[in-house]
């Protein structure tokens, strides 16, 4: 039983909820950029929602399926067909031996996630499923998919069919506005470098990876006295290296760093960050603590509403 590439895509990575807990350890987080995504595609095949699925970034896979199986795909928008027949996302979809999932077009968003009524024949590396691509450990081989790869699978079940509700049902488009906290440095950067983060639009550069977004913009003036010692630092963590342009750590970051945190993404937006790819815009939003709680505490209550039942 297993899922065979054709072709491999561009970066398609069996990712799961990541390895939260060895942060201290050195190791990432790991897992879905976009989370939010890899469980609604999990709750379509039936599975528990922090099941591996496959992470499909911006140029999608040929898939060829050597067992029945229930999938799902959810996320970006791409133009999918079974065996040169059109098919929708946000569905369960039913796949016969030997037939081929396409993903054509990408319509919008970076990253669309492919759950599998079963479970990748793999061993776990500190509890995850999840592909850690930097340092080449974890998934299928520690890498991204080859053309040619198979993927092992077991425990195949059928699942009833189900469709994403329309509230889970997102659309992305190219411009974004992201919501932080103020960062430990925050109070460091003059009133004027503060509203010029805030009031200036910034490019996703093609340099950005699962490590890290890069973005390009208006120069961010620093000054010696925001030189810093190596500082804890999370997805979401937003710093300013010397050239002034922002790095926003992402799911494969670093676990410490030395440049000012002027801010950190809320825990609500964070999956946003997921769907950016190169020459999107993004601005920010500065809110406090207490807003960010509620509105993370809103998206958590809206997935439960659907997905925990």
């Amino acid at each position: 039983m297993s899922i065979n590439f054709i072709k491999a895509g561009m970066q398609t990575s069996l990712q799961d909820l990541g390895r939260p807990g060895f942060r201290r350890f050195g190791i990432p987080n790991n897992g879905a950029l976009d989370p939010v995504s890899l469980q609604i595609a999990n709750w379509l095949v039936s599975k528990p929602l922090n099941s591996a699925c496959l992470e499909i970034t911006q140029a999608g896979p040929v898939i060829e399926f050597t067992q029945d199986m229930a999938i799902a795909v959810t996320g970006a928008h791409f133009e999918l067909s079974i065996d040169d027949i059109p098919v929708d996302m946000h569905q369960t979809l039913l796949v016969n031996k030997g037939e081929r999932l396409a993903f054509g077009k990408l319509v919008n968003g970076a990253r669309a996630y492919l759950a599998f009524s079963a479970e990748p024949d793999l061993p776990k590396i500190m509890e995850s499923y999840s592909t850690n691509l930097m340092a080449n450990f974890g998934g299928y081989e520690g890498k991204a998919f080859k053309n040619n790869n198979t993927l092992p699978l077991t425990n195949i079940v059928n699942p009833k069919t189900k469709k994403t509700p329309k509230e889970l049902q997102l659309e992305f488009g190219d411009n974004y506005q992201i919501r932080f906290v103020e960062g430990r440095e925050w109070s460091d950067f003059s009133n004027a470098t503060q509203n010029s983060f805030m009031d200036s639009g910034y490019k996703v550069t093609s340099q950005s990876n699962r490590m890290g977004m890069r973005l390009k913009g208006e120069v961010l003036k620093t000054t010696e006295t925001l030189s810093m010692t190596t500082a804890p630092i999370t997805p979401g963590t937003i710093q300013i290296p010397p050239d002034g342009q922002p790095i926003i750590t992402l799911a494969d970051g670093q676990t410490t760093g030395g440049y000012p945190r002027i801010g950190q993404v809320i825990t609500a937006d964070l999956s946003i960050l997921g769907q950016l790819k190169a020459n999107d815009s993004i601005s920010f939003q500065c809110i406090d603590v207490d807003d960010a709680i509620d509105l993370l505490n809103a998206k958590t209550n809206l997935l439960k509403q659907f997905l925990y039942v």
